[in-house]
């Protein structure tokens, strides 16, 4: 098994709100339990503080002292009185002594109170209190003196005790009076207090009942997430201990901390053997396990890693007994008691291996049977093309002025014959091509209105021989600027339109376009009032070789290959083909295509009905042919023109011919025994001979896409495919030697001149199409054209000089690359660089499978094709464009 790479850890969500309800439900509770202790605290202070004051009140007893100090003053008085009125009585001024001491500790006891501290404020008190203390202190010395000094004094101390005791008394009254109020006011706290703490204890009270409905909910609720705990876990246990894939959990250190059944069944290894154990010395093989080691490393120093939570991926794993087999692994993280932990679950896929490895190759069997198809279908296609060539290519050089008009009407036939075999075989290829995908669109903006015209202009005569009229319904203007192969819709209308004639007798066929849906939805229907289909057999009309109803088959011949085509067809150019159809009723066939152009769409002509090609100027020319009777069609038609043919049977013949003297054009068979054309077309190239530079054009029933390009990679310039004719032959011969008509080479061609031979033929394969890049020629201004080029090449310029580093980077961005090679595909076919667009489509589907190793060869090989491709460009003229970012 491959690394484990790892990823970001994720907390399930039930554990992270179960953790935030917690933090929650804790912060309340302390906020709760803060508020009580707070309020407790005041209430004890405050209750202390009025417990101070009642018992400072209760241990001083101010009111009883003022009274009592004015009972004692009286009682100072009266011993007094009694001392002066019995004045030989020594015993009575120790009891004046006396009383004097009592009234001295009453008036030091009211001096000490605290509660006088709010007494004095009253109006009075500090002139009372004053009295009273310098009475105290004037009478000390006497008091505490000799008897002789103090009788003399006893009628002035009981004066000044009268005065005192008023003082007294006004202090009691006050006293009584302030004492009074102050009890009121501390009646009125204390109530309050009782209130606010009986307040306090129902609010604590209810916070108390609050708090314990809250914790037994708390409680509850714990309780049902245990169970429901309790039971997940068992459930999972059950589940991973049941589960037919492997379950296996790994700590951060690779130690297995889990192994289910599974895992024991898969890997050979009892879960004794296994918890434990480190799990890339168990599972992973060898030539794995450092990189899987390094992946742990990196994701604890980095945290990043390139499985976890990546979804399934296909790895190795190893079993007990040292055998390697396929897994898919899914690696997910989870939080564990001791940190993160990896769970890993994994399914051995051997069986399905080996069923998709069936399936390879029972598709890769298909492939190469399709291919095999493919190449019969190609040497099929020339082995009846080759009569053909010679049946269809001696009626073209029959005088039929020369013959009566029984004989022509017997070479009418002939032909007509012929060309309905060509067609079959054509039919016959079409589907090949567009079975494997092979059928080539070029899409261009093109006249729609007349290429319906001129389906209707070439289809009246055969309408008409049927007592058939052939309509075209006035179809709107925006048709005259469509988009799509013209080429391709005018082979779908031509059989529709064939088809309606065929099964038409003496009724009426209509053609007609609805854009009501606008460009992107085009609709082109094709009606006739023939017998109609049966609804049992509407379904399979489109199958291949399908004739339907045997009236049709009693009146028409045909393989049944039409439809299938079109259907086809109008599929490749993004549409759909479908008809309606009631016996007796008629039919209609319907095809629906988009048909908006882009702006940059190219512009393609509907030509007319072109007079046949005129014969090019006289040339030497080289017929390589081993089919006989080709070989003096052939022969015959260019001697007929003026040129003069010298004629070789086979491949080698015609090398050894191309090596002695020069010749103007070199036609060339493919399919020749011994040494067959391309070997002898590349063997001419590769030489030094007289005609190293001598156009070739390959003659062949071989025209699939990839045999047209085969032929050009080995430096032929053309292909004319079989069967042959005078048109076709002096198209080719003209197209290939200039525009003007023929040039006859310079001498000096062969060491560099610039005739039209040597810049059509080229040593190299040709890196550009030739057709392909004269139709944009033709069809784009010269300053828009190299607009165009110079923006290309910069776009391939820039891509190719960063993709070495891109490549070369730590995680390169396969997706990206593979888009940008798609697009420049694209715009290195529009201008004809097909290798360079084959190229990069290779390199787009490369980049999908990130072959690292691949992409690096693949580039090299782009680089050295744009260089090819920009030097063919420069030998055209258009050197400042593609030098443009030099």
């Amino acid at each position: 098994m491959a690394t484990l790479g790892t990823g970001q850890s994720a907390q399930p969500p039930r554990a992270i709100e179960f953790s935030r309800n917690s933090l929650v439900r804790r912060g309340l509770a302390v906020c709760i339990v803060a508020l009580l202790i707070g309020v407790i605290v005041v209430l004890v202070i405050e209750v202390r503080h009025q417990l101070e004051q009642l018992n400072a009140s209760a241990a001083t007893n101010v009111q009883w002292s003022l009274g009592q100090a004015e009972t004692e003053v009286m009682a100072l008085q009266i011993a007094t009185q009694t001392a002066i009125l019995a004045p030989d009585e020594p015993d009575l001024l120790k009891h004046v002594r006396l009383r004097f001491d009592v009234v001295y500790s009453r008036i030091d006891t009211l001096n000490r109170a605290d509660v006088l501290i709010e007494l004095r404020k009253l109006p009075g008190m500090e002139a009372r209190l004053a009295l009273t203390q310098a009475f105290r202190s004037d009478w000390v010395p006497l008091i505490d003196g000799p008897d002789a000094a103090l009788r003399p004094a006893l009628p002035q101390l009981f004066d000044q005790a009268e005065l005192v005791r008023q003082a007294v008394r006004a202090l009691a009254l006050d006293g009584v009076s302030f004492f009074a109020r102050a009890g009121d006011v501390r009646r009125i706290e204390i109530s309050r207090i009782l209130s606010s703490i009986g307040m306090m204890t129902v609010a604590l009270v209810g916070i108390l009942l609050i708090l314990m409905i809250a914790v037994l909910r708390l409680a509850r609720q714990r309780e049902r997430e245990a169970r429901l705990n309790h039971e997940t876990r068992e459930r999972l246990e059950t589940i991973v201990s049941t589960s037919l894939d492997a379950v296996v959990v790994i700590d951060q250190t690779d130690r297995v901390i889990e192994w289910n059944g599974a895992a024991e069944r898969v890997f050979g290894y009892t879960n004794r053997e296994a918890v434990g154990a480190e799990m890339s010395s168990l599972i992973v093989p060898e030539h794995f396990r450092p990189m899987h080691r390094q992946a742990m490393q990196r994701y604890a120093r980095t945290g990043v890693g390139r499985v976890v939570g990546r979804g399934i991926v296909q790895l190795e794993a190893r079993h007990k007994d040292g055998s390697i087999f396929p897994v898919d692994l899914s690696l997910a993280e989870a939080q564990g008691p001791r940190g993160e932990i990896f769970v890993a679950f994994m399914r051995d896929i051997t069986d399905r291996v080996r069923a998709e490895q069936a399936l390879r190759r029972a598709r890769d069997r298909a492939v190469a049977g399709e291919k095999q198809k493919a190449e019969l279908l190609a040497v099929m296609s020339h082995e009846m093309r080759t009569p053909l060539n010679g049946i269809l290519g001696t009626l073209d050089l029959c005088e039929t002025e020369q013959l009566d008009e029984k004989n022509r009407r017997h070479l009418r036939i002939i032909r007509q014959s012929g060309e309905v075999l060509l067609s079959h075989v054509n039919d016959v290829l079409d589907i090949s091509r567009l079975d494997a995908g092979k059928m080539p669109l070029r899409k261009r903006r093109f006249d729609l209105v007349a290429l319906m015209r001129e389906i209707i202009d070439s289809q009246t005569p055969r309408a008409s021989a049927l007592g058939n009229k052939l309509h075209l319904l006035p179809p709107s203007p925006e048709l005259h600027n469509a988009y799509s192969d013209p080429d391709r819709l005018r082979q779908i209308l031509l059989n529709l339109v064939s088809n309606a004639i065929k099964f038409t007798r003496n009724g009426r066929i209509t053609l007609e376009a609805d854009v009501s849906e606008g460009l992107n939805a085009v609709e082109l229907r094709v009606t006739d009032t023939g017998d109609g289909i049966a609804a049992q057999d509407l379904g399979r009309i489109f199958d291949d070789f399908v004739t339907i109803d045997s009236s049709y088959g009693r009146r028409n011949t045909g393989t049944g290959l039409g439809l299938g085509i079109s259907q086809r067809l109008a599929v490749a150019l993004g549409g759909e083909l479908g008809a309606e159809s009631e016996p007796g009723d008629g039919s209609l066939f319907w095809v629906r295509l988009p048909m908006d152009p882009p702006a940059d769409a190219p512009v393609a002509r509907i030509p007319a009905n072109e007079p046949q090609a005129a014969p090019p100027r006289a040339l030497d020319v080289l017929l390589v042919e081993d089919n006989a009777i080709n070989r003096e069609v052939a022969r015959q038609m260019l001697e007929r023109d003026g040129h003069r043919v010298t004629i070789t049977e086979d491949g080698q013949q015609g090398l050894d011919a191309a090596a002695v003297r020069r010749f103007d054009v070199i036609l060339m068979d493919i399919s020749m025994p011994g040494l067959d054309g391309m070997t002898a077309a590349r063997m001419i190239r590769a030489g030094k001979g007289p005609n190293v530079r001598t156009p070739i054009v390959a003659t062949t029933a071989h025209a699939l896409p990839e045999e047209v390009r085969a032929f050009r990679a080995v430096g032929m310039d053309r292909v004319l495919t079989k069967p042959i004719t005078v048109a076709s032959l002096r198209r080719t011969l003209t197209e290939m030697l200039g525009r003007g008509g023929v040039t006859t080479p310079d001498p000096e061609a062969a060491s560099g001149g610039t005739d039209a031979s040597q810049a059509l033929a080229e040593t190299a394969p040709p890196r550009i199409d030739a057709a392909h890049f004269r139709e944009v020629t033709e069809e784009l201004a010269d300053d828009h054209l190299r607009a165009m080029l110079a923006n290309c090449a910069k776009e391939i310029d820039r891509f190719l000089d960063h993709l070495p580093e891109a490549l070369a980077a730590p995680d390169p961005t396969f997706g990206s690359l593979s888009q940008e090679a798609h697009r420049l595909a694209g715009s290195a076919g529009v201008f004809g660089a097909l290798p360079m667009a084959g190229l990069l489509r290779q390199f787009q589907t490369m980049a999908r499978s990130e072959d690292l190793a691949a992409l690096c060869t693949q580039g090299r090989e782009l680089a050295r094709c744009w260089d090819e491709t920009c030097a063919e460009l420069a030998r055209r003229g258009y050197a400042e464009q593609v030098d443009a970012n030099d």
